[in-house]
């Protein structure tokens, strides 16, 4: 069928999806409390964006994409390389 997740990919989309659901939390802070929006900021919004762009680094280090021969020359090289075959 395809690869199968690695363990990594499992914590990361499982702290993702906790951390996004503590932040989506109604009532939390209350209405007008500073001090709780600051905590809450820190607490939620914080750990989900280290999470998110923590898991991408590592994930991407895990699972290289892999080469496509085609895509070599791309931009410049490729109107460098139609003038020389003219």
């Amino acid at each position: 069928m395809g690869k199968k997740y690695k363990t990594t990919e499992k914590w990361w989309l499982g702290l993702i999806i906790l951390f996004y659901a503590l932040y989506n939390i109604p009532g939390v802070p209350a209405y007008g409390d500073a001090n709780g929006a600051l905590w809450h900021g820190v607490l939620t919004i914080l750990p989900l964006w280290i999470v998110s762009y923590g898991g991408m680094i590592l994930l991407t280090k895990q699972r290289r994409l892999k080469k496509n021969p085609n895509m070599e020359m791309t931009g410049a090289a490729q109107e460098a390389a139609a003038k020389e075959e003219k």
